[in-house]
């Protein structure tokens, strides 16, 4: 019996690309990046139980245990989200993570790039675009003692079909977008900012996870916010949740950034704290910048680390 369930994905974009389409999928709030790896949780229906989490962590294949080509079902996939289910009885966890893990896995088949679901023992299902589901009987193992029954020549074959061989897509590099940054102990924000206010997800991480993945993680959210719908979104209970703080005391205690690309370069005007969560903190006229030319992700977010740095130096000056 396992304690966590895996989905595997085939995607032509890094991991930054692959988590933020997986959680605008998944319609999760807001999502943790590191150097090594991305986190959130589902809670509730459609996931789980009322009381149920579902934590979900998301990362590069682990090709030490899957194998390269066709040793294994998953070893054709680029990275895996690991599911675990908590606060749920013990005598129904294995078949709730299960039927969770199959919620997850049927609606991620609509970003329409190849998957497999299975635990630490048996294949499940997967799903091809343009094939679509299949689903695999009790006790199908997804190492090569059942290779007969998951192989899939488009897939596992030597010369894979053209439509999941797909060359990878380049990062993003936005030319137009504005996000907000928030910071508060360390933890930086970073929220899609569209025509009616926030949109949800936000992207989290550590200032000392450095200026390149900030910036990564900048772009993905900067083009997100290009597009996002014309509707606010409630960012702010996951936001000051993180900070376990109420959204009036986390506008009080965070300064923010606000980040803009457009007119052929990166924008940004930083805030102090504020005292709401509907409108920044007073802007601090010294320090705008403006950085013309083409998008640079560590660029950006060594801009971002400095600025915010220097709003914390003046809070204290």
């Amino acid at each position: 019996m396992s304690s966590t369930v895996q989905i595997c994905l085939r995607h032509p974009g890094d991991a930054a690309a692959a988590i933020a389409r997986i959680a605008v999928a998944l319609d999760v709030p807001g999502y943790f990046a590191s150097a090594d790896e991305f986190a959130f949780t589902l809670r509730s229906d459609p996931w789980t139980t009322r009381d149920g989490v579902l934590s979900v962590d998301f990362s590069a294949l682990d090709r030490e245990l899957y194998g390269t080509g066709d040793d294994t079902a998953f070893a054709p996939y680029d990275f895996e989200l690991s599911l675990e289910l908590r606060n749920v009885p013990a005598q129904a966890r294995q078949e709730l993570l299960e039927r969770a893990g199959r919620a997850v896995f049927d609606r991620l088949t609509g970003l329409d790039v190849p998957l497999a679901f299975g635990d630490g023992v048996d294949l499940f299902a997967d799903f091809l675009p343009g094939r679509g589901v299949r689903d695999f009987p009790p006790g199908v193992s997804w190492d090569e003692d059942a290779r007969d029954t998951w192989f899939e020549p488009g897939l596992h074959g030597s010369q894979p079909a053209l439509s999941f061989d797909k060359e990878r897509m380049s990062p993003a590099r936005p030319s137009h977008g504005a996000v907000r940054v928030y910071e508060a102990d360390g933890l930086l924000q970073i929220i899609p900012w569209g025509e009616a206010g926030a949109v949800t997800p936000v992207a989290a991480v550590r200032a000392e996870a450095g200026p390149a993945l900030l910036g990564r993680l900048l772009a993905e959210e900067l083009e997100r916010s290009a597009l996002a719908p014309p509707q606010k979104n409630d960012a702010w209970s996951w936001v000051s949740g993180t900070a376990r703080l109420s959204p009036e005391e986390y506008a009080r205690t965070a300064v923010s950034i606000d980040v803009r690309v457009g007119e052929g370069a990166v924008h940004a005007v930083p805030h102090g704290a504020g005292t709401d969560t509907d409108t920044p903190g007073p802007t601090v006229d010294a320090l705008p910048e403006r950085r013309p030319g083409p998008w640079d992700d560590e660029a950006a977010g060594e801009l971002v680390l400095r600025l915010v740095g220097r709003l914390r130096e003046h809070a204290h000056s």
